[in-house]
């Protein structure tokens, strides 16, 4: 395949590779390192990592529901709900309708507490959607991707076998959920504020965000370069002149 990323051979490439403005790709992955060091921060991709992924994805079915996971940050059992009738890609601002995956099982019309929207912000993956659906044609009311979720962990294994022998080698395993985490990350990279976020993913309880911004709290750590070694000749010097304590 051509135009492939080396995401973790070429370092001087990696270098190049944009996250967010003035966040760049090698920051981005070590930070990431250190957050998921220890378990507590969920795996996540980096929108480079994505964009690979995809690349290796070269049926347009499996491509664009990956393509929405990673646009929209939703469950898989939530992406199984969708059909045309939930995209709104022609006014200015596309979006599409989230149904919880609460009602799946349900009959008639959800509570309106059980449906979101999520702002559709890039028009490069809207154009997508719009030419996919053209092609293929779906009807109305009928669901895009009516596949089993094994059905789908088995297409993006696919996908990363595809790029592992290709030499494009990931360093977190890699589910359908992954994307979720990564577009929540990508989002906060991005300076979405969190409540935004909790309202675009679903998330009920606001400390659900807590894992996710933690990462930046160990970012501005790591960054601030406070001193703590000194010369301590200098400061016995500093002492021996004070009077002692009674």
């Amino acid at each position: 395949m051509n135009n492939v990323i080396p995401l973790q051979n070429s370092p001087e490439r990696v270098s190049l590779l944009p996250i967010a403005p003035g966040v760049d790709f090698a920051t981005a992955l070590s930070l990431r390192r250190m957050a998921t060091s220890t378990g507590a921060t969920p795996a996540y991709l980096l929108a480079p990592e994505v964009s690979a992924l995809l690349f290796y994805m070269p049926d347009q079915r499996h491509h664009m529901l990956f393509a929405t996971l990673w646009n929209t940050g939703m469950r898989i059992g939530e992406a199984r709900m969708l059909t045309p009738e939930s995209f709104d890609l022609d006014g200015v601002r596309p979006f599409v309708r989230i149904l919880s995956e609460k009602v799946r099982a349900r009959r008639g019309r959800p509570p309106k507490d059980e449906v979101r929207l999520v702002p559709l912000t890039d028009i490069s993956y809207v154009r997508q959607m719009e030419s996919w659906m053209i092609t293929t044609r779906p009807r109305r009311r009928e669901p895009l991707w009516a596949v089993t979720d094994e059905t789908m962990r088995n297409w993006l294994k696919q996908a990363v076998r595809r790029a592992e022998a290709d030499g494009v080698h990931f360093s977190i395993p890699v589910t359908p959920h992954t994307f979720r985490h990564s577009y929540i990350m990508h989002m906060l990279y991005h300076r979405q504020p969190r409540k935004v976020i909790q309202a675009l993913v679903g998330h009920r309880d606001p400390r659900s965000m807590e894992v996710y911004t933690r990462v930046f709290a160990l970012d501005m750590a790591a960054t601030l370069a406070v001193p703590f070694t000194g010369d301590g000749r200098d400061a016995a010097e500093i002492l021996r002149t004070l009077p002692p304590l009674k």
